[in-house]
């Protein structure tokens, strides 16, 4: 028995230190920040670029040392356009991740889908995509910031196109959601203060996950306008526009938005063709001339190897705002953060400009791009965006 003991003593003796010296894996606090976009689905082109964005910012972030001493993970969720899936995503983060600060939903919907589970867990949300005017009217508002403009905005540019060319009557195909129908309300209101002596003669709202609006289409071509507008993204709105030549609506006046803007719309060569001959202005939300933009289109093209697509900007600018928020409050706390970030939003200067928050969150200035679509056999695909004019607004 003695033998058998001192047997066990000795391996014992030899075992422990073994076990004590084996280096063990190191217990890394990371600073979470949340990022749910559109990089898959009706959005997913778009998307692509402001997640790169995003982890261009928490990229810059990080060599500069972190948040409180703290490295910043960046945990990626795409909603594949989808609002419920937005939400779906949102609580993943939130339960599964411990996430008390996103950037997101890309789409207004998903603003609107998130925003109640966001108030109820005290989760701060800042979207640098969602423009929808109705966002600003909700009980759970001062849980959403946005480094985008409201389309109170981007409505009132378009009456002013639509006042300067001497238009009166109105047409409108939107999509049948937050987005679609709010920039639509958003621009009637703006003829209505504006004194507009036209009509709304037709609003069409459709479904952005149907291919057929050639009826739709027919009954805007029966109602006779001498302007349409058209609010889509990309690939409902590449149908949209091909049906419409189809429809033979090539010769009435177009207006396009920030969601048809950019190259992906040129990938299909008929819409491509529509829009270079049909719209005569579209709007989207722009950066002013400054070195921190340049700065950050460098950077983002030596990241990616293209030119920031819209809203980059602003998705970069809610990621660093995001930081500077956590870092004033001390503590990874979703009130704190709010708190701190609405301080920040009076005089904060970014890529997108310089950011100043309302009571609501609301970014309350924007310059706005008119642009239209000319045809350049330098591009892959034969075409570009090209700027008219910039308008400040707010």
């Amino acid at each position: 028995m003695k033998v058998k003991l001192l047997l066990v003593a000795v391996v014992l003796t030899l075992v422990i230190p073994a076990i004590t010296c084996t280096p063990t894996e190191p217990n890394v606090e990371t600073i979470k920040i949340g990022c749910v976009l559109s990089t898959s689905g009706l959005l997913g082109p778009k998307g692509e670029g402001r997640m790169a964005a995003a982890r261009l910012a928490v990229e810059e972030i990080n060599s500069e040392g972190g948040i409180l001493g703290k490295q910043v993970e960046l945990i990626e969720e795409d909603d594949a356009t989808k609002a419920d899936k937005c939400l779906k995503r949102v609580k993943k983060m939130v339960k599964t991740d411990g996430v008390k600060v996103l950037v997101g939903g890309m789409s207004s919907g998903a603003v609107m889908a998130s925003g109640n589970y966001l108030a109820e867990n005290e989760v701060l949300m800042v979207s640098s995509s969602a423009t929808a005017t109705e966002i600003s009217d909700q009980t759970w508002t001062n849980w959403v910031f946005r480094t985008a403009p409201s389309d109170a905005l981007q409505g009132r540019v378009l009456a002013r196109v639509i006042m300067d060319k001497g238009f009166t009557r109105l047409a409108t195909i939107v999509q049948a959601n937050s987005y679609g129908a709010g920039l639509e309300k958003a621009l009637v209101k703006a003829l209505e203060n504006a004194g507009w002596a036209g009509k709304h003669v037709i609003a069409v709202h459709f479904d952005p996950d149907k291919g057929d609006h050639l009826n739709q289409l027919n009954n805007i071509k029966d109602s006779n306008p001498d302007v349409i507008l058209a609010v889509t993204y990309v690939e409902d709105g590449i149908r949209v526009f091909k049906q419409a030549s189809e429809a033979d609506l090539t010769e009435i006046a177009w207006l396009g938005c920030d969601g048809n803007y950019g190259e992906q719309m040129f990938t299909d060569p008929e819409c491509a063709e529509f829009m270079e001959k049909a719209i005569i202005a579209g709007t989207r939300h722009v950066s002013p001339s400054s070195a921190t933009y340049d700065e950050f289109a460098s950077a983002y093209a030596a990241a990616t190897g293209k030119a920031p697509g819209v809203y980059c900007d602003t998705t970069y600018d809610a990621i660093k705002m995001i930081a500077k928020a956590i870092e004033k409050a001390g503590v990874y706390d979703g009130v704190a953060i709010r708190d701190a970030l609405f301080e920040i939003g009076q005089k904060y200067q970014g890529a997108s400009g310089r950011i100043i928050f309302d009571d609501k969150g609301d970014r309350v200035t924007s310059i706005y791009e008119l642009w239209n679509v000319e045809k350049d056999p330098a591009t892959e695909t034969g075409y570009k965006n090209i700027r008219i004019e910039l308008i400040s607004i707010g």
